[in-house]
């Protein structure tokens, strides 16, 4: 595994992690495709906003900010994974990790390459002719030796296979957006935004 899965859950997200790379620079024009009102974001840190932490709320909080040059990247702090349909609307290109353990464990991943919105699952990474592709150089579905361990009635651990897809799929949106999930990046300032559900 890279460092990014352990980074984010230290942060928290060990319950819940839907994060979302979107193409563009301006936060605030992407927070109102999702319908969100920039004038009432709340500036903030990633340790304050995880004070709203509540995933499956029945209210959407999202930490968005610039992620890279072209880039914002979005985390769900409290409520379901940000609607993708409505990025895909604005015709930008977006990737869209879920890490939802008391559900699948890793969900497919939903992608824009700008004009055909989609899923694929992390099964296929390594497959041709899916958008992404060329950015999975080097990524596999599975690996020898690695064990999968089902324990019925636990919540998934990202571990074997689930583990390996994790990583697969948020070093595919590190390269795709050119920048990893870092400490700079968590420990850096963004305004989180009250998304209608």
């Amino acid at each position: 595994m890279t460092e990014q899965w352990p980074l984010l859950a230290a942060r928290g997200f060990d319950d819940m992690f839907a994060g979302t790379w979107i193409e563009g620079d301006d936060p605030d024009e992407i927070a109102r495709a999702l319908g969100a009102d920039p004038a009432a974001a709340v500036p903030c840190g990633l340790d304050e906003a995880m004070r709203e932490y509540e995933p499956y709320a029945f209210r959407e909080l999202v930490w968005l900010g610039e992620h890279s040059p072209g880039w914002t990247h979005a985390i769900t702090i409290a409520g379901p994974r940000l609607r993708t349909d409505l990025l895909a609307a604005t015709g930008r290109r977006f990737l869209q990790v879920v890490w939802e353990p008391y559900g699948l464990g890793v969900h497919d991943l939903y992608y824009s390459d700008g004009s055909t919105a989609g899923r694929h699952s992390p099964t296929e990474i390594a497959a041709p002719g899916w958008p992404y592709h060329e950015y999975a150089a080097g990524l596999v579905p599975q690996r020898p030796g690695v064990i999968d361990v089902f324990t019925t009635g636990e919540p998934a651990r990202p571990e074997g296979s689930l583990g390996l897809w994790l990583d697969n799929w948020l070093i595919l949106a590190g390269r795709v957006s050119g920048r990893f999930i870092d400490e700079r990046y968590l420990d850096a300032t963004r305004c989180l935004y009250r998304v209608p559900i």
